[in-house]
């Protein structure tokens, strides 16, 4: 292509690049997209979360989530865990056009990637491990969750 055709093109693809690039200028829609990543990130953390605590179990190093796993029951988890995470996108969301929105949401996007990439390697490991004596003695641990499949947690007769 000669220069000629190149400087006819350049202006134009120029102009595209404003374009695509110009909500991102606006911090309004940088918070908004960094929620939406959130959102993402959280329901993946909650399917994988679900799955591995009714098939085999995990170790759960946070106590609250802990907490909610007792009940035993997959509706009340995804419950809270959605309840937290409205209310934290929530308030970003309504304070988006501040600093500090835009600082907390790059924060929380941090924390789920970083919780994204220790399911990539739990995943990795865990199918090494399934039933070996690593597997086994984990169970032992305190943090060592399992739950029934039953979407409403324990079956209650009612007399």
């Amino acid at each position: 292509m000669d220069t000629q055709a190149m400087g006819a093109l350049a202006p134009e693809s120029r102009s595209l690049t404003r374009r695509v690039s110009a909500p991102f200028r606006d911090r309004s829609f940088r918070v908004i997209a960094l929620i939406t990543l959130i959102v993402v990130m959280s329901v993946i953390d909650l399917y994988l979360t679900l799955l591995y605590i009714t098939h085999t179990g995990m170790t759960e190093a946070n106590p609250l989530a802990r907490a909610m796993m007792e009940y035993q029951s997959p509706t009340i988890l995804a419950l809270w865990k959605a309840a937290t995470v409205v209310l934290g996108v929530g308030i970003l969301a309504f304070i988006r056009k501040k600093r500090s929105a835009e600082l907390g949401a790059w924060i929380g996007c941090l924390i789920l990637g970083f919780l994204m990439s220790h399911w990539v390697n739990f995943i990795h490991e865990h199918a090494s491990l399934s039933d070996g004596p690593i597997m086994i003695e984990a169970m032992g641990d305190p943090n060592w969750v399992h739950m029934n499949a039953d979407l409403l947690g324990p079956t209650i007769a009612i007399p």
